[in-house]
């Protein structure tokens, strides 16, 4: 016998718009931003949550475990990260099979000596355990650490004396943004708070043993956020203050805690820039407000940092996007993506601003993902960069790279408990083609990434298929490692990743093409990548799901609405679904520096483009996909009620159809954690096999009837 989902109660109510536009939203009564939400709307949740244990996390409880137990064999459970040195210290990372967490640990001199445990957080009773920055004082003496206790992104801030391995009570900062830097001076650090709405708008000064913090600057824009961070030489500190489109700079003597910002260069509207340090000069990479969108390097004098000093230091290429700068004292890495939705490293012999060979670090595979590793494992002064490499079939590694013989070494591979045999599996790169190809320096077909078990793969049509989105802020979702998705691939369901417009996977053009008034270039990339999906026999409609999280989730939602037609289930994780209303409401959360993504709902041409897509107003009223909606009670980022609100008025609308014509829709909203669901490593394998038993099930079943109806129709 099925259970009945269900049904939240209708309270009308009308939210005007521009002095014309009426929206009726019967369940507006879900939305409480108070931190204790009403007993109404627990009770709801809680109705959501029992009907999604029943229908989903009970039934399929063994295959949750089975593919739980999958994952674990893609993971070395017993593991240690590769030491990186700060004389007279080796620091590293471990992770103990059964815990959640991993530990920070350092040892003197040489890895022979004795360890010393700095961090453990698995000591600590609390469920939800957040980690944000991790910094150690310049005299290896104390160490400060930021921890989100509940998924609020609210976080505490610790200092621990290493030398007594104590915690000092007294100094710890509560209610604060996560960020931390320490000044040379080895006593005090910078870190940031949020206003009421979650804005980073100030940057504070705390010295150990001093009572009262310093306000050393403030963000009354509120489309701006700020935040602080020390240069690769450790000479300066930077104050960032951002948005979207624009970004300034401000900079501190690091080895002077009572130093006042100095202003680089003044904001101007729709002007990023970012600054870097080597020797006598600065390096700066800039979008010249846009006449150099993937970004053009530049440096400077240090006591000339007025625009019109700035000179180039390489050509401009308006086909590959700088991303990230690392300076060494007489190179400079340079991290980069190309057209074509590659990552590169690429090299520059350079000393005070004076460029000498340049070249790039090559890989073996095809399709695969790199990543820089942070800026505190590679040393200024020694000429070593290292960096993370995986793929979609190969398990993380870790390189270095040596600057001045070009020669590569890998440090560390990943062994699998189980080894693992990656010819089995096949990996690939198709492109689908544009809707709307009349674009200008951007390509004109859309990538696509992916993976198959190749025993199992026929390119006929019949293998169920998942297809992976997100397409936003600029954010590219790479071919990487993961060990969850093999559970997937071992069943014949092919993985695929859509690298549309609005990500960054091809650079800023491919962002600029994919927001404002183009933001419904990225759900038509994403059709358009299914459609070539099946065109090209890697699977079919009917036994295809799709997925995406966030800003992916309004993906999913407003994909849903234009063509639900084109998958049989998919997974919306806390998904950006109640565009219109929460843009229209400055009071939460992050809402405001939204306007230069989405453009300002207050200006009428924004308002009617963003209503024509936000899925809650344009909810489909036919028959829709199979679907699990993922939230959070205490997301900042995208708040509980935007998924609850929609859910509820899904349910709604499927009681209007016919009860074959009706959908499962499952909503999880877990009621102790934030925006990126589960903190410890464990209990997110669980919750990721949890949603992969959804999709399993699901395709299975369509495949079962899939397969039926063909053999019907050859009878």
């Amino acid at each position: 016998m099925s259970l009945i989902p269900p049904v939240a109660k209708k309270i009308p109510y009308t939210h005007v718009y521009h002095n014309q536009f009426q929206l009726h939203d019967d369940y507006h009564w879900l939305k409480d931003q108070n931190e204790t939400k009403s007993p109404a709307i627990i009770d709801y949740l809680n109705a959501e949550n029992a009907f999604t244990r029943q229908m989903h996390l009970e039934k399929n409880e063994l295959l949750i475990e089975k593919i739980y137990q999958e994952t674990l064999t893609k993971i070395k459970e017993d593991d240690d990260s590769v030491p990186y040195y700060r004389e007279p210290y080796f620091y590293y990372t471990r992770t103990e099979k059964g815990k959640q967490y991993p530990i920070r640990c350092r040892r003197h001199l040489t890895m022979e000596n004795p360890e010393e445990v700095l961090l453990d957080l698995n000591l600590m009773p609390e469920e939800y355990i957040s980690l944000d920055e991790f910094q150690v004082s310049p005299n290896h003496q104390f160490a400060a650490y930021s921890l989100d206790l509940d998924g609020s992104e609210n976080y505490q801030i610790f200092f621990k004396d290493l030398k007594t391995d104590k915690i000092l009570e007294s100094e710890t900062i509560p209610k604060t943004g996560g960020m931390i830097t320490w000044f040379n001076d080895n006593q005090t650090i910078l870190y940031n708070t949020l206003d009421k709405i979650h804005r980073s708008d100030k940057i504070w000064k705390h010295k150990i043993g001093k009572k009262e913090d310093e306000l050393v600057f403030e963000e009354k824009d509120e489309k701006f956020l700020v935040w602080a961070q020390k240069t690769q030489s450790s000479k300066y500190i930077s104050i960032v203050a951002t948005s979207s489109l624009t970004r300034e700079y401000h900079l501190l003597d690091a080895s002077d805690p009572q130093s006042q910002p100095k202003l680089f260069l003044g904001r101007v509207t729709g002007h990023k820039y970012d600054v870097e340090h080597q020797g006598s000069k600065f390096i700066i990479t800039t979008d010249g407000a846009g006449k150099y969108l993937n970004n053009r390097l530049c440096v400077c004098p240090e006591d000339q940092t007025a625009e019109e000093h700035w000179t180039e230091l390489i050509p401009y290429d308006p086909m590959t996007q700088i991303l990230d700068v690392v300076p060494f004292e007489s190179h400079i890495m340079l991290y980069e993506c190309t057209s074509q939705a590659y990552k590169q490293i690429r090299i520059l012999e350079t000393k005070d601003g004076v460029l000498g060979d340049t070249f790039s670090i090559k890989f073996s595979e095809a399709i695969y993902c790199i990543k820089p590793s942070s800026g505190v494992e590679m040393d200024y002064h020694r000429p070593l960069v290292r960096y993370k490499y995986d793929s979609l079939t190969t398990p993380q590694q870790t390189w270095e790279f040596d600057l001045e013989t070009k020669e590569k070494k890998l440090l560390k591979s990943t062994d699998l408990p189980n080894g693992f045999d990656r010819t089995l599996y096949v990996t690939e790169r198709i492109h689908a083609p544009m809707q709307d190809d009349n674009v200008n320096g951007i390509p004109k077909t859309i990538p696509i990434s992916i993976v198959y078990r190749k025993d199992m793969f026929k390119k006929d049509g019949s293998n169920p298929l998942m297809l992976y989105g997100y397409g936003s802020y600029g954010i590219s979702i790479d071919p990487s490692w993961s060990p969850q998705r093999f559970s997937l691939l071992d069943r014949g369901i092919v993985y695929c990743i859509a690298h549309i417009r609005g990500g960054g996977d091809c650079g800023r053009g491919w962002y600029e093409y994919g927001k404002f008034q183009h933001k419904k270039n990225t759900f038509l990339d994403f059709i358009s990548c299914a459609d070539e999906l099946v065109k090209q026999g890697y699977t079919n409609p009917k036994i295809m799901a799709i997925e995406g999280r966030s800003a992916g989730g309004l993906l999913i939602a407003a994909v849903l609405n234009m063509r639900p037609d084109l998958c049989h289930a998919a997974i919306a994780g806390v998904p950006f679904v109640d565009v219109i209303n929460t843009m229209m409401d400055s009071s939460i959360p992050l809402t405001v520096n939204e306007y230069e993504e989405w453009g300002n709902p207050n200006e009428l041409d924004y308002f009617k483009y963003i209503l024509s897509y936000s899925p809650y107003e344009n909810l489909h009223t036919g028959k829709l996909p199979h679907i699990l909606v993922k939230a959070g009670l205490n997301d900042p980022r995208v708040q509980y009620w935007e998924p609850a609100k929609w859910v509820a008025k899904i349910r709604d609308q499927q009681l209007q159809l016919k009860e074959q014509d009706r959908s499962t829709v499952l909503f999880d909203c877990k009621m102790g954690s934030g925006h990126f669901g589960s903190s410890g490593r464990y209990a997110y394998y669980k919750e990721i096999a949890a949603d992969y038993a959804f999709v399993i099930t699901q395709l299975q079943q369509a495949k079962e009837d899939f397969v039926d109806k063909l053999n019907q129709v050859k009878l």
